[in-house]
């Protein structure tokens, strides 16, 4: 039996700064999302881990499966509420290994602090 490959996306939080929810409404919100668009036979195969998930920075790391990568972007891309409150999560990249995707995410926070 073949070991199921890993990816890793890091998605941007885009909210007002004034707002504040837990790890649990964003992880909620996202299975909401998988649920509706894409209904529970599609999400009984997905495997969805939250690895890191920062609200100051506004960044988070989600672990999933090779086969359901494009799925777990879309459900991201179409979250619009959280608890009420307008919020955007915005998939910025996706890798195999999770070395790489902190490395890309190290890479993007530093240049926001320059600009």
């Amino acid at each position: 039996m073949k070991r199921e490959r890993q990816r890793y996306i890091l998605f941007k939080i885009i909210k007002e700064p004034d707002i504040r929810f837990g790890q649990k409404e964003v992880i909620n919100s996202i299975w909401q999302s998988i649920w509706r668009y894409f209904g529970m036979k599609i999400a009984n195969k997905i495997g969805l881990w939250i690895i890191n998930l920062n609200f100051e920075k506004e960044y988070g790391i989600i672990r999933c499966s090779h086969q359901t990568k494009y799925i777990i972007i879309s459900a991201l891309s179409l979250v619009q509420q959280i608890n009420g409150k307008r919020v955007i999560l915005s998939p910025l990249k996706t890798s195999g290994t999770i070395r790489s995707i902190i490395r890309i995410k190290n890479l993007i926070m530093n240049k926001n602090k320059r600009t």
